[in-house]
């Protein structure tokens, strides 16, 4: 199949067959040049729809090629009667000038006509006839810019190699594109142009309907022509521009303005390309990839730490006032991998960056999947936000379940990487809720949006704490009163953490597969707890006896009991309910 537009050199088509240019009288007046050219088109195009109508396509799509014959016809008779019309406006090039942005979209027309028909996979017998009138159609575009204030089209230098191009298998979803155009043909074309290959496309008429589109919906990119009614396509792009919400959706203009100054001036009002008419499929395609291609790069590294819909949001639309620094009630999650020195020290660098990127890719996923923020890797840990940017009114829950999911898939790890490490995979999570400055809080050469804060600190710190109580996961008492309902909990101390001045209560989520039992020992548990802090010593020990004869092996427990023992002959003063937990 021939993949031809409007090419600048002899085309070949696949039967083999090469048509050179038409000759035509020369004429030292561009507008009788173009009157001879259109006249050649038009009975080329009569000779085509004469031999269409005869020729058997196969497969049902001899109607539909008979039915874009019948309309390049009819488009090429429009031709020659406005190029017609311009002869009564006077000699000379003035008149040529001034139809040359209409004389172009009305070439477009017809060069996407023939493209269309080429992708239709007409009869092999046509193909002679089909070459004449590609060659005819870039005789009719050189006579409309033969005047000495226009140089030769811009994208002919791309022809050559288009001419032998295949149509590229649709993409299953290529995207979805905003076609700004007032004339229904180019909107046409565009559309046949670009369904097959995987885009879906949505139309605006004019200005005011492109800004309004795009208020509502996300596009991937935007096709803009220029001359339309209500608002210009200069127009749109400077309000796009002082919007600043579109900044990162693509935009090329596609127009039947070619001038250099016109591309200047798109181009400086945010345009991320420029092409002019007749619109040449391969470079089109070319163009329009490379900008979608630019565009999820951008959303890849928003994707490093946002949900994809928050990193295409991001992208495409940067909000100011969600990336600059700001105040916010979040909840921080810290996870750290146990026995990872240990680990690494065995197994070598290998094996471990092996294992450390399987287990945190794990993680990682459930973050994204709760909508949480990857804040940072810091070696065996993962920081992870929910609560900004966007709000989150139940950020304490998401970030609980995401942590729960994370133990919920310990097991399967553990099978997936025991034999390769030679030991189990285990966490300790500590998850914190509270006010936070957030905002980028990385530097001009690396992106990191994130919290900065005591909650930050102290997420950290409870986290640390895990391996004091030997329990997998810990909350403190602002994120537990948030969530009261979401699973059974106790209450396991009162501490003071390194560097942070005022008490937190610790709260432990029940082991998975937790009982009634569970909870009734956790009830005794919590009242041999608030004796010890009340300094009724008695009744701390009686309920912590009756707890420890059926949980003997429970570190919480143990630690009290110690304190316990400490209250009885205490060596420093007055008695501070408060534990002092060690660092780390």
């Amino acid at each position: 199949m021939c993949f031809l537009f409007a090419s600048r050199k002899p085309c070949r088509h696949n039967g083999g067959v090469t048509q050179d240019p038409p000759n035509l009288p020369g004429s030292d007046d561009p507008l009788v040049a173009l009157r001879e050219a259109a006249a050649e088109l038009g009975r080329l195009a009569s000779r085509l729809l004469a031999e269409g109508g005869s020729a058997d396509a196969g497969d049902g799509r001899g109607a539909a090629l008979e039915a874009d014959f019948r309309k390049f016809a009819d488009e090429t008779g429009l031709l020659q009667r406005e190029i017609d019309g311009l002869a009564s406006q006077g000699g000379g090039s003035a008149p040529l000038l001034r139809y040359r942005h209409d004389g172009r979209n009305r070439l477009n027309h017809l060069f996407g006509l023939l493209q269309l028909v080429r992708l239709g996979e007409p009869p092999a017998a046509l193909g002679e006839t089909l070459d004449a009138v590609a060659a005819s159609l870039e005789q009719c575009l050189e006579a409309l810019s033969a005047d000495p204030g226009a140089g030769p089209p811009e994208q002919g230098a791309d022809a050559e190699a288009e001419c032998d191009k295949v149509a590229e298998p649709a993409e299953e979803d290529a995207g979805t594109l905003l076609v700004a155009d007032d004339d229904p043909e180019n909107r046409e074309i565009l559309r046949r142009l670009l369904e097959p290959r995987g885009f879906r496309i949505d139309f605006a008429v004019n200005g005011v309907e492109t800004i309004e589109k795009m208020e509502r919906t996300d596009y991937d990119a935007v096709l803009l022509d220029i001359r339309m009614p209500e608002m210009d396509g200069f127009e749109v792009l400077s309000r796009l521009r002082e919007g600043g919400r579109f900044g990162n959706t693509p935009v090329i203009v596609v127009t039947g303005l070619q001038e250099e100054q016109d591309a200047v001036r798109c181009i400086e009002r945010g345009a991320e390309d420029f092409l002019s008419r007749p619109i040449r499929p391969a470079l089109l395609m070319a163009r329009l990839r490379a900008s979608l291609e630019k565009k999820r790069l951008r959303e890849r590294v928003f994707e490093q730490h946002f949900t994809r819909e928050l990193a295409r949001e991001l992208a495409r639309n940067p909000d100011p006032m969600k990336m600059q620094a700001r105040q916010a009630e979040v909840t921080v999650m810290f996870c750290d991998i146990r026995g990872f020195s240990a680990v690494s020290e065995r197994l070598g660098p290998a094996p471990t960056v092996a294992w450390l990127g399987g287990v945190m890719g794990e993680f990682s996923s459930v973050v994204i999947d709760h909508g949480g923020v990857l804040v940072d890797y810091t070696g065996d840990e993962l920081l992870a936000m929910w609560g900004a940017p966007n709000e989150q009114p139940d950020h304490a829950e998401l970030a609980c379940r995401a942590a729960a999911e994370i133990r919920a898939r310990l097991p399967g790890l553990d099978r997936q990487w025991r034999h390769v490490v030679g030991a189990p995979t285990e966490v300790g999570i500590g998850i914190s809720s509270g006010e936070a400055l957030v905002g980028n809080i990385g530097t001009h050469r690396k992106f990191k949006y994130g919290p900065l804060g005591t909650v930050v600190n102290l997420a950290s710190r409870v986290q640390g704490a895990t391996k004091a109580f030997r329990t997998p996961m810990l909350l403190t008492g602002a994120t537990a009163a948030k969530v009261p309902d979401l699973f059974p909990m106790r209450r396991l101390a009162r501490v003071r953490v390194s560097n942070i001045a005022a008490p937190v209560d610790l709260h432990e989520p029940a082991p998975d597969g937790a009982d009634e039992d569970w909870e009734r020992l956790a009830r005794l548990y919590e009242s041999a707890l608030e004796s010890y802090e009340g300094g009724d010593f008695a009744a701390a020990r009686k309920a912590l006896g009756s707890y420890l004869a059926a949980a003997p092996e429970d570190a919480a427990a143990e630690l009290l009991r110690r304190r316990l023992a400490e209250a009885d002959d205490p060596t420093d003063g007055a008695f501070d309910p408060v534990w002092n937990l060690p660092k780390g």
